[in-house]
């Protein structure tokens, strides 16, 4: 198991395209082991909210249809695994790094005793994402995500939540096909070239994300406990 190592759970860092799974295995995760799930768009959300100098200059970037640089992106992630680092808190990263120069930041972070244990590559192709996303749902009040084919809800209709019985599951905007080829785009040309890189210089757990969601989880968190027990 993850935590059959010395009682410290790994670091881990989640790569893979638009769709894969990576954001809901993360979550099980947390919900598990009491991992941090660092995402950077949580924090630029919560910059955004506390209405810090950061995040309206943040908010005018995002406003304007602009990516956030990786300057900005790269000192909050830093203030935040400092901050968790002095927790002795284990995390994961979802979303960061997205770029080259974002991961060879990140390995400079070792200098401060912060480093990734294991990378989690989530694999699937391009046209499984799009036959995986055209049939994702989501429940717009508690944000729980259905897949119609892996996992429904169970009238196929509402979500499973008791409190949000009545609510309809609904198909996000960004899961239209056209949009998904385009952040596929931005996946196979900005991040996707991680993967060797990481391949090179990082310990990474390789698993078939096109399965049932229960299959992903259970193969990651045993790859994972197998990487431990033998490190």
């Amino acid at each position: 198991m993850i935590d059959s190592y010395k009682h410290i759970k790994p670091n881990l860092l989640f790569l893979g395209a638009p769709g894969a799974g990576k954001g809901s295995v993360a979550t099980k995760l947390v919900e598990k082991y009491g991992y941090y799930q660092l995402s950077t768009g949580d924090m630029f959300r919560q910059e955004i909210k506390n209405k810090t100098d950061l995040g309206l200059k943040i908010q005018s970037i995002l406003d304007a249809g602009n990516y956030v640089s990786d300057d900005i992106t790269n000192e909050l992630v830093k203030k935040t695994l400092i901050n968790l680092h002095t927790q002795h808190k284990p995390f994961i990263l979802d979303g960061y790094p997205r770029t080259l120069d974002q991961a060879k930041f990140l390995k400079s972070l070792e200098s401060l005793d912060i480093k990734i244990d294991y990378v989690v590559l989530l694999e699937i192709t391009d046209e499984q994402v799009i036959k995986r996303l055209e049939k994702r749902r989501i429940c717009p009040k508690c944000k729980t995500i259905y897949h119609m084919q892996f996992n429904p809800p169970k009238d196929l209709i509402h979500c499973d939540n008791i409190s949000h019985e009545l609510t309809e599951v609904i198909k996000r905007p960004d899961d239209d096909s056209e949009v998904i080829k385009k952040r596929l785009n931005i996946y196979n040309t900005q991040t996707a070239p991680l993967i060797k890189y990481y391949e090179k210089n990082a310990r990474v757990v390789k698993i078939n994300s096109y399965q049932a969601f229960d299959k992903v989880l259970s193969q990651t968190i045993k790859a994972i406990g197998e990487l431990n027990d033998n490190y």
